[in-house]
């Protein structure tokens, strides 16, 4: 590895701003693994959150902003922080987000989809396809698109997981970030969902083909008003895809990222 000292990346920096230039360049800075809110600006710890340290010699490089290298301390963070789909996830050590950002706050856990992972990434880069309404994050994992879906105002959410840690987890990160009168979740199998637990909802299904299988098994064949399908590669995705047409659902948005695939599947 080059020594940080030659890439440039010390490890805290002090960006100087005021909070309007801040929040126009925090997806940027969100990045660099913010921790604190100091007099002149925002206290940052690029290598605090376990990112590449080439990665975050590069987000400096585009700072367009006054820094300065601060000798304060950085704590060890559990997860990196991260903006997608107009969301600020971050940890409880992470600095809270600028005014009008909207933020979760997710706790330590097992659950799926803390980190950077490319579905997690898609998903909530999706969630602006979707028509608003009551929602089923269905095998929730973290919980990250239940609260995004939530903080967003998108609507009333139900996070299911069959795992009782990712359950534990999203019911923790719910109420660390103010959300759990809006997110209700529960342990639950996916192929024993009642009819009116799907049907009509927004479903988020970031899950894996054998998940997405179990929720097409779920009471009376419900269709929903829309599916965000992510956690499949091609071939699977085809099949999954050709499983909600087949109720008279129709494709409106495929991605891909790597190996990686979403989609958008609306009711007709």
């Amino acid at each position: 590895m080059v020594a940080e000292s030659t890439i440039g990346v010390p490890p805290r920096i002090v960006v100087r701003a005021d909070a309007p230039a801040i929040t126009r360049h925090f997806a940027l800075l969100a990045g660099l693994e913010p921790i604190a809110w100091v007099a002149d600006g925002l206290a940052l710890a690029p290598l605090a959150g376990g990112r590449d340290v080439r990665e975050q010699a590069a987000r400096i490089a585009r700072l367009d902003m006054p820094w300065r290298a601060d000798a304060g301390p950085s704590p060890p963070l559990p997860f990196p922080s991260a903006v997608g789909g107009g969301v600020y996830r971050r940890s409880p050590g992470h600095a809270p987000a600028p005014p009008g950002v909207p933020e979760v706050v997710l706790v330590s856990g097992e659950g799926f989809g803390l980190s950077e992972h490319p579905t997690t990434g898609m998903c909530l880069d999706l969630l602006a396809d979707l028509p608003d309404g009551p929602a089923l994050d269905a095998g929730c994992g973290s919980g990250v698109l239940a609260l995004a879906w939530a903080r967003l105002g998108r609507g009333p959410v139900r996070a299911v997981d069959l795992d009782p840690r990712a359950v534990a987890q999203t019911r923790e990160s719910a109420w660390a970030s103010g959300l759990d009168a809006t997110v209700s979740v529960r342990r639950a199998a996916l192929d024993v969902l009642a009819h009116d637990e799907v049907h009509g909802h927004v479903v988020l299904a970031n899950a894996p083909a054998a998940a997405q299988q179990a929720l097409l098994a779920a009471g009376a064949a419900p269709v929903p008003a829309a599916v965000l399908l992510s956690g499949l590669q091609a071939p699977s995705m085809d099949e999954v895809v050709a499983a909600w047409e087949e109720r008279g659902m129709r494709l409106a948005r495929r991605d891909a990222m790597g190996r990686w695939q979403a989609a958008v599947v609306l009711a007709s």
